[in-house]
């Protein structure tokens, strides 16, 4: 089963007609969904929302993934750190998260897509909240399951679950939710390895594929796919094995030339997952 190639229009800009064309001019006809027009996907409009539809639509692409920002937040009361949320607030009242997952599923059926990120709370010392053991979880997997919609769980350093072993433990509490697995995500807490990526297969039902080169002060720079030190070419072919026919989405986060970044990470895929990618 051949694997698809997915981009995120928003890494060109917020125009999404140029990420688009360029997901064209690389043979790309999977779309990722995060941000539009200067707002996050789920605060956009629906005429907004039906607009990025109707552009994909015009160019024969399909909307792969809703990447949403739910439960990438802490309450009111809690202090985040440094978040990349990609225009969404971090600190939201409880009574207001029912509100916001409907709302994420409603904006995958205008997209025509069936795949919606989540994350696992955002870590803010005991004021951290547990995904586990959160109501809204099991309410917003039945809303999902009706709405034919499967939520993603990624594995996301800044949040409470970004390891294998807790991957696996809420997976299997909630046998409805899937993994959004991000392998640079996965090697930034040392995880990186085949036997992780094995492991957590059975449940990964899409695939962020970024990479960086770790620098001395903590930080990263952010390179193209296949550039930097996450080691994916012995991940993807083990990925690949394990779990054939997924979708891998490319997050390069590389801001001077991300267009240049994207073209060498769909090569790099191509020529490294078994049998190519379409």
């Amino acid at each position: 089963m051949q694997a698809i190639t997915v981009l995120n229009p928003d890494e060109l800009g917020q125009d999404p007609a140029v990420g688009m064309d360029l997901a064209l001019a690389l043979g790309v006809r999977h779309l990722e969904i995060r941000t539009a027009y200067g707002s996050n996907a789920l605060v956009l409009d629906d005429e907004q929302v039906r607009r990025v539809r109707q552009l994909a639509d015009e160019r024969g692409l399909r909307v792969a993934a809703l990447a949403s920002p739910l439960w990438k937040w802490c309450s009111p009361e809690a202090t985040p750190g440094r978040v990349d949320s990609f225009g969404f607030p971090t600190q939201v009242h409880a009574g207001d998260r029912e509100r916001w997952v409907e709302r994420a599923i409603t904006v995958a059926g205008l997209l025509g897509t069936e795949r919606v990120r989540v994350f696992s709370h955002l870590s803010v010392g005991e004021q951290t909240e547990s995904l586990r053991d959160d109501p809204l979880l099991p309410y917003a997997l039945k809303a999902a399951e009706r709405a034919g919609v499967q939520l993603l769980l990624e594995n996301e350093p800044v949040c409470t679950i970004a390891e294998p072993a807790s991957l696996l433990d809420v997976l299997q509490a909630h046998p409805g939710l899937g993994l959004w697995l991000d392998l640079g995500n996965l090697f930034e807490v040392g995880q990186g390895t085949v036997e992780a990526v094995e492991a957590l297969a059975p449940y990964t039902e899409y695939v962020h594929i970024k990479d960086y080169r770790p620098r001395d002060d903590g930080m990263k720079d952010f390179v193209a796919a296949g550039t930097g030190a996450v080691p994916y070419r012995e991940l993807l072919p083990a990925l690949h094995r394990a779990r054939p026919g997924l979708p891998y989405a490319l997050e390069t986060h590389v801001r001077a030339t991300p267009g240049e970044a994207l073209t060498l990470g769909a090569e790099f895929l191509r020529a490294t997952v078994p049998g190519g990618l379409a």
